[in-house]
């Protein structure tokens, strides 16, 4: 019987632990490479757009955010530098389920980028920055 038990409180720990887990994750349309669509913000709600990398219909800039989102935690995205040279930076983020907020660190764990997530669906991405 006490084996029985043990091996039930076992399973519920585990149920438990996946489903917190799962409970973190943003959307699945949030696992892409999106491009800020500058043309698009609401300055009135402080509303940042993005689209996906594949846009078609971007105006000419002479430098357009691109990040990218991977399912391990890991992400990438285009940095500007001194000489307006382009490359990228490989970071991390993370998110949190309750507020909806993204936090981005660079590859010396310094924050980079933190937003909430508004709406999000495989047409574009809508955040409110928070730094």
């Amino acid at each position: 019987m006490i084996k029985q038990i043990f091996t039930l409180s076992l399973l519920i720990i585990a149920l438990l632990s996946k489903a917190q887990t799962k409970e973190q994750l943003p959307p699945d349309a949030f696992f892409s490479c999106w491009k800020a669509s500058y043309e698009e913000n609401i300055e009135k709600t402080k509303t940042e757009v993005y689209r996906p990398c594949t846009y078609s219909k971007f105006r000419p800039s002479m430098f357009r955010l691109e990040i990218e989102f991977f399912k391990t935690g890991k992400c990438k995205y285009l940095k500007v530098g001194a000489a307006d040279n382009h490359y990228y930076i490989e970071g991390k983020w993370s998110y949190n389920n309750k507020t909806k907020v993204v936090t981005v660190l660079d590859d010396k764990d310094v924050l980079t980028y933190k937003f909430k997530l508004k709406k999000i669906n495989k047409e574009f991405m809508k955040t409110i920055s928070l730094n």
